[in-house]
């Protein structure tokens, strides 16, 4: 027997309408936002007006005014193109330039600084916010900072942003940790935290938090304070957070174990 009209109808809207759904669905992972420096946001600037001693002026960090006419508000004013995206007032010439470098005179043109502490290569989480991250290409380096937008967090299996309606743990810095060097990071078992503190003062001071990472196929366990890596096979397998070191994982009693190798040249 067939079914009655009503319900084939149903059946077809119902299977159009899961289509549609899928179709604007959000995608699971996405690039975070790089967050925009100084340059790119407002910064004081004394603007110097145009007159017969200058062809051109800077009317702020990035924005260069051409001195084409008597009538000031008649001179046209344009962004610094990219290659070369800061303007300046020459040192030598009453004019301004457009160049790779920041004003040296100017302190709130120079690019703003990422507060994050590199303490290896590849991206690392925020403490403070599931939404940032940053990424460091040297131990020391300068991070960038990125961000990730509403209804995604950061995530290490895609160095970048997942979507996630899990709310961000919270991480605080314990001042007695007796069991360990370092704390063990809520949100991700691929990093861990070391937590400074000035103990020359009483009482101590908190001087600052360090996210250290374990590297892609490594965890951190706080029973032995340190980081555990898993096998998937026999080989040699790259350590993401250290690249002067490998992993040479292989069968020991009919177990599969890692061995911490480091490369020849890293000497």
């Amino acid at each position: 027997m067939k079914p009655p009209t009503a319900l084939r109808i149903l059946a077809a809207l119902s299977a159009i309408l899961a289509c549609c759904l899928a179709a604007v669905a959000p995608p699971e992972f996405v690039p975070g936002t790089l967050r925009k420096t100084s340059r790119q946001t407002a910064a004081r600037y004394t603007i110097k007006a145009c007159d017969a001693t200058r062809s051109s002026t800077c009317t702020d960090c990035g924005k260069i005014k051409l001195c084409l006419a008597t009538d000031d508000t008649k001179n046209p004013i344009q962004d610094c193109p990219a290659n070369i995206p800061y303007c300046s007032m020459s040192a030598t010439v009453a004019e301004a330039v457009c160049q790779k470098i920041p004003d040296p005179t100017v302190a709130e043109c120079a690019p703003a600084k990422s507060t994050f502490t590199c303490t290896g290569v590849g991206f690392y989480p925020d403490l403070k916010s599931c939404q940032l991250y940053h990424y460091c290409s040297a131990l020391g380096a300068v991070a960038d900072d990125y961000e990730c937008p509403g209804g995604y967090r950061f995530s290490s299996k895609a160095n970048g942003c997942a979507l996630s309606s899990v709310a961000c743990p919270t991480f605080t810095c314990k001042l007695d940790n007796p069991d360990a060097v370092y704390q063990a990071y809520p949100a991700d078992a691929q990093y861990y935290v070391y937590c400074s503190y000035d103990r020359t003062k009483s009482p101590p001071s908190f001087l600052g938090a360090y996210v250290l990472s374990c590297g892609q196929g490594a965890a951190y366990n706080p029973a032995t304070d340190r980081c555990v890596f898993t096998c998937p096979k026999e080989g040699l397998f790259v350590d993401s957070a250290n690249p002067r070191q490998y992993y040479q994982c292989y069968y020991q009693n009919g177990v599969l174990v890692p061995r911490d190798m480091r490369s020849k040249f890293s000497e």
